[in-house]
């Protein structure tokens, strides 16, 4: 599926979309040329991740359809190494077909990291 960039992955403004595609019952990947990010689904290892979509991104997609939220990893070898970011998340609008990026503000949400190490969720 390619999904339209309405608000972009911070450092990758040029990219105005991406191919999004399931690796696996966890790990996803979004593609624009040589650029690529892994994904994981959040609803798949941590259930209280939840957070107000900041008013500014709101217009930007349709909050009443069905969103996927998503997070980048950083995959490291061993796997459990692999860190994953809770504070930028990734939303998805299947729907719509966009994608944006949130930045959340750390100090409304303490729990979340920026590079959460994935051992601790699988």
């Amino acid at each position: 599926m390619i999904v339209e960039v309405v608000q972009p992955i911070f450092g990758f403004e040029h990219i105005y979309k991406y191919k999004f595609k399931k690796i696996d019952d966890f790990f996803y990947t979004i593609e624009s040329g040589n650029i690529s990010f892994t994904l994981i689904d959040s609803s798949m290892i941590i259930d209280n991740y939840h957070f107000d979509i900041p008013k500014k991104y709101k217009n930007s997609i349709d909050t009443k359809n069905d969103i996927q939220v998503y997070n980048i990893v950083t995959i490291l070898n061993p796997i459990e190494e692999s860190t994953i970011n809770f504070l930028a998340p990734i939303l998805i609008s299947k729907k719509e077909n966009k994608l944006l990026q949130i930045v959340l503000d750390e100090k409304k949400y303490p729990n979340f990291g920026l590079r959460q190490p994935i051992k601790n969720f699988i």
